[in-house]
């Protein structure tokens, strides 16, 4: 990843969490949640047969253990993070919308995704944005016709 993409991403995952941990009380920052556990499978299906070191670490180190260390962050969190990091990478494909889907999935309201996609324009790209706006809608849709 170049450094233009990697500060992008840095900075916007840092904006949000600044933002995140001036607004939340002290009480609420000792809060502890309990961890729930993220099983994930689409390396083994996917990639299984042909990079299954690869596929194992995706299943069970990246989502096995990373994402279900959600008692420090949460999943609402980490998918605003993520779906931050990608934007701001360049990455508009089918992953970008799946964790846009399990973002919503997560607690992430359309407004909020809106909102967070409106300030990765200025931060990561407008054509990154217009990109992640076409993907979001689509997650989104049932909501927008509403």
């Amino acid at each position: 990843m170049n450094t233009k993409k990697w500060t992008a991403a840095v900075l916007a995952a840092g904006m949000f969490f600044t933002t995140n941990f001036m607004t939340m009380g002290v009480a609420e920052m000792a809060e502890q949640r309990e961890a729930v556990k993220v099983v994930q499978t689409a390396g083994r299906d996917r990639l299984g047969d042909f990079a299954p070191d690869f596929a194992r670490y995706n299943d069970d180190i990246l989502f096995g253990e990373v994402w279900s260390k959600n008692d420090v962050l949460s999943l609402h969190d980490r998918s605003i993070v993520t779906v931050s990091a990608l934007v701001a990478s360049g990455i508009i494909d089918s992953s970008l919308k799946y964790h846009i889907e399990s973002a919503k999935k997560n607690g992430v309201t359309k407004a909020e995704m809106a909102e967070i996609i409106t300030q990765l324009g200025f931060y990561a790209g407008w054509p990154k944005a217009w990109a992640a706006f076409n993907m979001a809608k689509e997650v989104y849709a049932d909501e927008t016709a509403k």
